[in-house]
């Protein structure tokens, strides 16, 4: 896939700190000298799981059911998956959905706008951790691990790294810990750690604002996924019992009942299943609940603990 030619090629791997000033109008000459010392950590583990040994979830943007549904490069991707029917949304627009989907609650969000969600609360990653299992984010033309801003490509103006779909970024309990803010990190650093095997057992992928068809269409974004996955899907150092989850934010409609194409891919899946669907009652929260119940994590007693799991 092509990257845009800001986006990182190397990334210093540095205890410096002092990087983590951030820029939501900048130019590249103050992200190249904060990207030099940003610490960018890339943590292994193999906790073994009931199901899987690692999970990745992949966001689309803004799309109906039907319009997702009915695009060949989706329909391609099913055919090799199952084909979640009855997967909702929690809310409109997409911040609150982000949240919701690594803390098991909107926490008060309503809105696309800047957050900043108290100490107090805690994520999924807080159990992660507990439990010794890798994680990290993948955000496409983040301009350095740990940046807590917006970023606009500087050749074309537009607006391709957003805060708002990243879904750790809203959180205290992240972006106050640089160790954690050192493993949200950039593509460049998806395909550097897949070719040093040195992916984590917890994934979330958020492909830019052209690429998820937020500013485009579910042919661009369908394309994308298609393009992005296939070459993962028989690459030994991605696919190691691994479940992985597409799907989308929201629908575009407001007045629908938010139901989202998903489909669960990855050598998790029994080939049995593929090419099936599921009719069961989920939901972002049941992102949660699965990587919960595969790894004995407990809950936070939130919306993660009533989701259903996937498996």
């Amino acid at each position: 896939m092509q990257l845009h030619s800001f986006v990182i090629t190397a990334i210093a791997f540095t205890v410096a700190c002092n990087a983590q000033t951030q820029y939501t109008s900048t130019g590249s000459a103050a992200v190249a000298a904060a990207r030099a010392t940003a610490l960018t950590l890339s943590p292994t583990s193999s906790v073994q799981g009931k199901t899987f040994d690692r999970f990745v979830s992949i966001w689309l943007e803004n799309t109906d059911y039907d319009l997702a549904a009915g695009d060949p490069s989706l329909q391609s991707l099913a055919s090799q998956g199952i084909t979640l029917t009855n997967y909702l949304a929690i809310t409109h627009p997409s911040q609150p959905n982000y949240v919701a989907a690594v803390g098991g609650s909107t926490n008060g969000v309503t809105s696309d706008s800047f957050t900043r969600i108290s100490k107090s609360k805690k994520t999924i990653v807080d159990l992660l951790d507990a439990q010794g299992i890798s994680w990290s984010e993948y955000q496409e033309d983040l301009p350095y691990s740990g940046f807590e801003g917006n970023y606009v490509n500087q050749n074309t103006g537009a607006n391709d790294y957003v805060r708002k779909h990243n879904p750790l970024m809203s959180y205290d309990s992240v972006t106050s810990d640089l160790n954690r803010l050192a493993k949200i990190k950039n593509f460049t650093m998806f395909y550097q750690d897949l070719n040093a095997n040195t992916l984590p057992q917890w994934m979330f992928i958020t492909p830019n604002m052209t690429n998820d068809g937020h500013d485009t269409s579910v042919t661009t974004a369908g394309s994308w996924a298609k393009g992005f996955l296939t070459p993962l899907l028989s690459n030994s150092n991605f696919m190691s019992r691994t479940l992985i989850l597409l799907t989308f934010d929201e629908t575009e409609s407001y007045t629908s009942n938010n139901q989202v194409f998903s489909i669960l891919l990855g050598d998790a899946v029994p080939a049995s299943l593929q090419g099936t669907t599921n009719d069961t009652a989920y939901s972002h929260y049941s992102i949660m609940a699965t990587v919960e119940n595969n790894w004995s994590l407990g809950n936070l007693g939130l919306g993660d603990s009533t989701a259903s799991a996937f498996f």
